[in-house]
């Protein structure tokens, strides 16, 4: 299985659609659900004013991702208002899983630049802009078919320069993640992820770091973490999670997830169930 699949089967993209149909007035995300958010501006010409950055004019079919949430404004300048398909979104149970972090913080893109899109936006616009039996499951599967198909062209073209996506888009350090994800309990080091890449050890930590922000060793833990959180919230003990993570006891597995989590796991679960 690749890398992208791996993550995807741990941490895929949920979408909750709020709006389809045509923004006449101003919008702003203090009045969305949380969460990440996507648009995809069917017709019209839209103003996006996002926080700390300079106001975009959009004249064409765009998609729009905001995949950790981001203050931000959309304005219809015509009279004629935006055709708007608006969605929330998570990934994973945890809200923090290696691909939301590995994307970037706004995505903006043409919708003629993904043209393997194309089939499943016809669908979906027609399915938004009716009125039909079942139309929100079938919307929100259109919507998370979407992203991975978005996905998979930012990883296929190279889009992303920094992050996990970047790491997934080199052949080399996506073998060494594939062997991660794969094998996430083995005694992993820097030198054995390494000869997974083909590269020396210095090479290798230089080049991830650079690529990812994080050492392989950090990211390796994270990953274990995450996974260990599913396992947390599916019912499984500490100590059976501690031991399928690698951890040779629980005591050590807990001071790697306080570091993740800011508490204990068991703490942590507890948070979690009352939520």
């Amino acid at each position: 299985m690749d890398p992208l699949s791996i993550l995807l089967a741990h941490a895929a993209p949920r979408a909750n659609l709020f709006f389809a149909g045509n923004l006449c007035q101003h919008s702003h995300s203090h009045d969305y659900p949380a969460g990440g958010h996507l648009h995809l501006l069917r017709r019209g010409e839209l103003l996006l004013r996002e926080e700390g950055g300079e106001p975009l004019l959009l004249t064409e079919p765009t998609l729009i991702l905001f995949p950790r949430g981001r203050g931000h404004r959309l304005e219809p300048r015509q009279l004629a208002g935006c055709d708007l398909v608006c969605a929330s979104l998570s990934f994973g149970p945890t809200g923090d899983s290696p691909l939301q972090l590995a994307l970037p913080d706004t995505l903006v893109l043409p919708l003629q630049t993904i043209p393997a899109m194309a089939p499943v936006l016809t669908l979906l616009f027609e399915e938004a802009f009716a009125d039909r039996y079942g139309q929100p499951p079938i919307l929100s599967r259109l919507l998370e078919v979407l992203l991975i198909l978005l996905l998979r062209h930012l990883v296929e073209q190279g889009h992303c320069r920094q992050g996990m996506l970047a790491a997934l888009s080199d052949p080399r350090l996506a073998r060494a993640v594939t062997a991660m994800h794969q094998r996430g309990d083995e005694p992993w080091t820097v030198e054995t992820l390494a000869r997974e890449a083909g590269m020396s050890r210095a090479r290798f930590a230089a080049h991830f770091q650079a690529l990812t922000g994080q050492t392989p060793l950090g990211y390796l833990t994270r990953w274990r973490m995450m996974l260990a959180s599913q396992q947390l919230l599916a019912g499984e003990s500490i100590t059976q999670v501690a031991l399928g993570a690698g951890y040779s006891g629980g005591t050590a597995f807990g001071r790697a997830f306080e570091r993740e989590f800011g508490m204990s796991p068991g703490r942590w679960l507890k948070t979690r169930q009352r939520e």
